[in-house]
């Protein structure tokens, strides 16, 4: 469907507001960005700005959302053209990255000192960012391994699959802890998750990771995690 030239600026107007309303939030965070300073940052009105969204909470929603749905386009979600266990190791290894993403991580610190006080602006980051993804990846579950998982909760396999992956490395960015991981580790985290998790969820453990394959990866990931901290 084409749309008329006033909606396309309006929406245009709509995606500067949000991008620079991203870039007040992360610059001085939640509670000390006002939408005054964001209409003086646009070099508008602040009616101009309410014309958009109604409020602090509607604009950070938008934020959160195209925030969200940028880092979620990114992720590989691979066909069925791969063996399963390849698919889900290119699909861990995915998650990693985005997870480790400056703007995820940006997200994540935005909201770590308001959610608290502030349940409200958590629960809005949570279901239009991070439980979005879980979804997105429950279904993709769904549709490409679900003939092999005993499972039929796949939003909460899709969860468990997110924490293997990437858990650790993310919150050693959140804090700041040592080196970002480099692509070596990443690569064997992502091995070592996608095999750990089809010995937890798969129909048949056995046959699609013998218990020698996990642990070979799960020395493999340790050496590299180890190398990398010395």
């Amino acid at each position: 469907m084409t749309i008329g030239k006033r909606e396309s600026q309006r929406l245009a107007r709509r995606s500067q507001i949000i991008a620079e309303a991203r870039a007040h939030f992360f610059e001085h965070g939640y509670d000390a960005t006002g939408m005054s300073a964001i209409a003086a940052r646009l070099g508008g009105s602040k009616g101009t700005l309410w014309s958009y969204f109604p409020s602090k909470e509607a604009l950070f929603a938008a934020v959160v959302e195209d925030t969200a749905a940028g880092i979620r386009s990114q992720l590989d979600l691979p066909a069925d053209d791969l063996d399963p266990t390849e698919r889900l190791i290119r699909l861990c290894r995915s998650i990693i990255d985005r997870a480790l993403s400056p703007m995820a991580i940006a997200m994540f610190r935005l909201i770590g000192p308001v959610a608290d006080r502030q349940p409200q602006v958590g629960k809005i980051f949570y279901e239009r960012g991070p439980g979005a993804t879980q979804i997105l990846i429950g279904e993709y579950l769904r549709e490409k391994c679900g003939d092999l998982l005993w499972t039929t909760d796949y939003v909460d396999a899709g969860k468990t699959l997110v924490a293997l992956s990437s858990a650790e490395m993310h919150f050693e960015r959140m804090w700041g802890i040592g080196n970002p991981p480099t692509a070596k580790r990443r690569d064997a985290q992502a091995e070592r998750a996608a095999l750990t998790f089809l010995r937890c969820y798969g129909r048949d453990p056995d046959k699609l990771v013998p218990p020698e394959r996990l642990v070979a990866a799960e020395r493999h990931a340790a050496s590299i995690t180890e190398g990398a901290e010395k």
